[in-house]
């Protein structure tokens, strides 16, 4: 079980979804593609660990939906990244949500977070 201002999310092959990602749901045909750990700090920040698997030596833009780009995640041979980000709280409600994808992608190369709700 994870403390209360932690959260994990999946990242889940989908095009679109809303601002906190409502209509993305974990089912098991669409490809997982990869886990976002969300930290609320005590200082107003809140920390984003991203783990993911997706196309290999490619540039994926993050961002809290709707608010900012917070940063690129490149992939390396074999599809994987890690990667940490970090953005004030006060910038989103208590819910909120994530989207990644490549320059220019083409459907189906897209990835959407499930729901964060603190």
């Amino acid at each position: 079980m994870l403390p209360a201002n932690v959260k994990s999310v999946s990242l889940i092959q989908q095009d679109g979804s809303d601002c906190t990602n409502t209509t993305v749901k974990d089912d098991p045909n669409r490809t997982r593609g990869g886990e976002i750990w969300v930290t609320r700090q005590s200082d107003g920040t809140t920390s984003v660990q991203v783990g993911m698997t997706a196309t290999p030596n490619t540039t994926y833009h993050f961002f809290l939906k709707c608010v900012r780009l917070l940063g690129d995640i490149r992939t390396g041979d074999e599809g994987s990244a890690l990667a940490n980000f970090s953005f004030q709280t006060s910038s989103v409600g208590s819910t909120f949500g994530f989207d990644m994808y490549p320059e220019g992608a083409p459907p189906g190369n897209k990835f959407q977070s499930l729901t964060v709700a603190f």
